[in-house]
């Protein structure tokens, strides 16, 4: 529910500023994860714009105070307002989420994440991602993970697809193979 709520605010936010090149597309997404960080750390925070006793105003000059604290551009004050307006600031995360999909989108990132049994060297990250740039034939953003559960192989996850090749998937398939 809430990516189909924060897509349109992402979508419309990259439409108005994506002319202005990806420099400022990701100055306003670390401003927009700034707010986030800001609301995550004071969870207070996004409840005073949803309680229906604090009067407009109030909320309009809290998000001015914050666009001018945290020096937003134009557009990410706009969004904000927009987001207040609604009662949909709870949502800040996940648009910040899908703008900078966008984003990567237009600069043609990929983000994967891959799991691992212990932590890899990083030779082995640098040809994780060079492999998968290959087989996506973009430019991979690689995040890893330890899993000690997973005792020897991986998980990598790039978008919606994942690639099991953990123990664990072994051992699964072939227990399902011989199940029949």
């Amino acid at each position: 529910m809430s990516r189909r709520v924060a897509r349109p605010y992402a979508v419309a936010l990259y439409e108005v500023t994506h002319r202005e090149g990806v420099p400022a597309l990701r100055e306003i997404q670390r401003q927009l994860a700034a707010v986030a960080e800001l609301f995550e750390r004071e969870s207070g925070l996004v409840r005073v714009f949803e309680v229906p006793s604090v009067m407009p105003a109030v909320k309009r000059e809290l998000v001015a105070t914050i666009a001018r604290a945290l020096a937003l551009r134009p557009e990410a004050h706009r969004l904000l307002i927009a987001l207040e307006t609604h009662v949909r600031l709870r949502f800040l995360p996940e648009v910040v989420q899908m703008f900078r999909e966008l984003v990567d989108r237009a600069e043609g990132i990929v983000r994967a994440r891959a799991e691992l049994p212990v932590a890899p060297l990083p030779e082995q990250v640098e040809a994780l991602q060079q492999a998968l740039a290959r087989l996506f034939a973009s430019r991979v953003e690689l995040d890893t993970k330890v899993r000690p559960e997973l005792l020897a192989g991986f998980v990598v996850q790039v978008g919606s697809q994942v690639f099991d090749g953990s123990l664990a998937a072994q051992v699964r398939r072939f227990a399902a193979a011989a199940a029949r």
